[in-house]
């Protein structure tokens, strides 16, 4: 989904962190009570949409330990959104 203010809303904790490994860029991050979850926003590109069908296809590899340290700053980020 692509919001009007051009950003792509994902909420898939695994495809979050691959794409914060690759580099991209959390633009905002929201609380979603009716479903308690948290709506995480990318800025929308066509890079965005390739990177996605990377992790999908899985035809991008990512060094592990940049996957690995973006996976504690994604859960850090998400526990601290769930605790407000």
């Amino acid at each position: 989904m692509i919001t009007p203010n051009n950003l792509k809303l994902i909420t898939d904790k695994d495809l979050i962190v691959f794409l914060v490994a690759k580099g991209f860029n959390i633009q905002k991050i929201k609380k979603d009570k009716n479903r308690n979850r948290s709506l995480v926003y990318f800025k929308a590109a066509n890079e965005l949409e390739t990177a996605i069908l990377s992790f999908v296809n899985k035809t991008e590899t990512i060094n592990i330990c940049e996957y690995q340290a973006a996976e504690r700053r994604v859960k850090t980020l998400l526990c601290l959104q769930k605790n407000n």
